[in-house]
């Protein structure tokens, strides 16, 4: 880092998760994070660190991932966006930027995360299938809902994970988990927690929809949400997923939806829901 007086600034990123190996940087794959701090450091002329409020796995999307980072005086945040959306890739970019307190963090100041899932119908065209997790035989909306009551509260994801934090345990506190079906005929799933485990949102949606679909019993589900030994799901894709919103004190950095897939409006009343 420079020696400069600097600013930290926080922003608001959308970005398309096909074309890259994740968000974490790694010394030699594409990644979210690597690219954003290529960029600053071409255009600070040194090394920028940039933290993020979660890190999304390969494939998976967001609208609404927060970072932060550390710019040198005399930037105004309409010029540093400009700048930085004109140096960065097609399939990331910043929606809003602004100043932020030195001691800013987007993981450690957050409250709550939000994921959404999308599962498309059979008949979804190509121009949607690689947004959306297109199964053969669309599950029964009634059972996903019933069945995702279950998930709400402080509990234990150790057997709908890859791998919890070994400091921080396996346990995370859910407080919305609510299936609709979308006027393009999705299946939606919204999911906020005050934390996710390594592909906690895709075992629930994989396993729930073997729910749905009567491949799992509600009683099998049951046992996994107590930890006890059930058949081990398998993940769902990771084009279906999108991280939608991270909460702070203020609240929300964005509205729920996806741009193309659910539109961003909260009076909206098109929506199937049980």
């Amino acid at each position: 880092m420079s020696d400069l007086a600097s600013v930290r600034y926080r922003a608001t990123v959308e970005y398309d998760g096909s074309g890259f190996s994740g968000y974490q940087v790694q010394p030699t794959a594409r990644t979210v994070q690597g690219t954003i701090e290529y960029c600053l450091k071409r255009l600070f002329e040194h090394p920028v660190r940039v933290h993020a409020a979660g890190r999304t796995d390969s494939g998976v999307h967001a609208v609404g991932q927060e970072i932060s980072f550390d710019a040198p005086e005399g930037w105004s945040a309409l010029d540093l966006s400009q700048s930085l959306n004109s140096m960065l890739p097609d399939d990331v970019q910043i929606r809003s930027l602004n100043p932020s307190s030195a001691d800013f963090h987007p993981r450690f100041d957050a409250t709550g995360r939000r994921y959404e899932y999308f599962i498309g119908p059979p008949d979804t065209g190509p121009l949607r299938v690689s947004r959306v997790w297109v199964v053969d035989e669309t599950p029964d909306l009634e059972r996903l809902t019933e069945a995702s009551t279950g998930l709400v509260g402080p509990a234990s994801f150790g057997a709908l994970s890859k791998a919890g934090q070994p400091h921080l345990g396996t346990e995370c506190s859910v407080e919305v988990a609510e299936w609709t079906r979308t006027p393009l005929g999705d299946l939606r799933f919204v999911i906020v927690a005050d934390r996710f485990l390594h592909h906690m949102v895709r075992y629930i949606v994989a396993t729930l929809v073997e729910v749905g679909i009567n491949r799992r019993t509600v009683a099998e589900w049951t046992e996994l949400l107590r930890e006890e030994p059930a058949r081990p799901p398998e993940p769902a894709p990771a084009k279906g997923l999108y991280l939608t919103g991270v909460r702070y004190a203020e609240g929300w950095n964005r509205e729920p939806g996806v741009p193309g897939l659910w539109p961003i409006k909260e009076d909206d009343q098109t929506t199937e829901s049980v």
